[in-house]
């Protein structure tokens, strides 16, 4: 795709850049054609219009420009870098596209001019190279004789060429140290009122208050019935529990899950668990449990840790 030069010229970055190897191949021919009239001038035993061959290659942009010269093949090689585009102008308008003109006919080749005398060989010298400003013209200048060449090129630089693809995002860099504080900002507008929270566990009970004074003896009330009391009976390591939702109706029962303790001893110090699992078991998410392994869950059955619940094995 061609792009606007904008004010200074017209054509795009792409035709600049085949013009201006063009022009320095032009400017290259015609000072090898000087010398070659020069030479023959003075009675050069070589053809400059005829022996002298004149190449020239493109190099990467930035590269130094390359001039160099075969005696023994009697040829000039130039190595002209690629240029790099100059900054987008702003885009004009578009005129009307014109028609393509007829190619124009060949014009017919002229006579071979005369062959002059005979003379000393001639020389032809590579001098300084320098690099121009770009958009300016590419020239080749004889600072020798015309028996002794000494070329000396001047090479515009060439338009700066589009801009590559973005490379891939690099890795993330490790984070910095964290700034100091910024100052406290105004308080800002009070924001309408949240709807009221689940209520948050209760907390541990406060230190005792002092003992009050001893209050006046009131009168003795009367005596009431007999209550129902603890229930009898039971045995070493059963423990009184509700046997319904009925006041004072307990039962004396061994404890089962949980509290499994080794010894005989009233401070027992060693807590045992089963090496096997057998049943369906849910931890609701206001418990935690434990258990030291290794523990097996036996097929048929699951163990299920509530949300917000934990299980650790050991």
């Amino acid at each position: 795709m061609a792009i606007y030069r904008g004010p200074g010229g017209p054509g795009d970055a792409t035709a600049d850049q085949a013009n201006t190897a063009q022009l320095a191949l032009t400017y290259a021919n015609q000072s090898a054609a000087s010398a070659a009239a020069a030479a023959a001038s003075a009675q050069s035993t070589i053809n400059f219009t005829t022996d002298l061959d004149v190449a020239a290659s493109s190099l990467p942009a930035g590269s130094t420009p390359t001039v160099s010269y075969n005696s023994t093949t009697v040829s000039l090689s130039f190595g002209i870098p690629d240029g790099t585009t100059g900054p987008t102008g702003p885009t004009g308008p578009s005129g009307p596209t014109g028609s393509t003109g007829p190619t124009g006919p060949t014009g017919p080749t002229g006579p071979t001019g005369p062959t002059g005398p005979s003379g000393s060989a001639a020389t032809i010298a590579v001098g300084t190279t320098t690099t121009g400003p770009a958009g300016g013209s590419a020239s080749v200048t004889n600072s020798g004789s015309s028996s002794a060449a000494v070329f000396d090129f001047t090479i515009p630089t060439g338009p700066t060429g589009p801009t590559g693809p973005t490379g891939p995002t690099g890795s993330t860099g490790t984070i910095g140290p964290t700034g100091p504080t910024g100052p406290t900002g105004p308080t800002g507008l009070t924001g309408p009122t949240g709807s009221t929270g689940s209520p948050g566990p209760t907390g541990a009970p406060g230190p005792t208050g002092p003992t009050g004074p001893t209050g006046p003896t009131g009168p003795t009330g009367a005596t009431g019935p007999t209550g129902p009391g603890v229930a009898a009976g039971g045995t070493t390591g059963q423990v009184l529990q509700k046997n319904s939702n009925t006041n004072y109706d307990t039962i004396w029962a061994t404890p089962s899950g949980g509290g499994q303790m080794e010894g005989s001893a009233a401070d027992k110090a060693i807590f045992w668990n089963a090496q096997t699992i057998g049943e369906n078991i849910t931890i609701d998410g206001t418990h935690n449990g434990w258990t030291v392994g290794p523990i097996t869950v036996n097929n048929g059955f699951a163990v299920t840790v509530s949300n917000g619940a934990r299980w650790v094995v050991f």
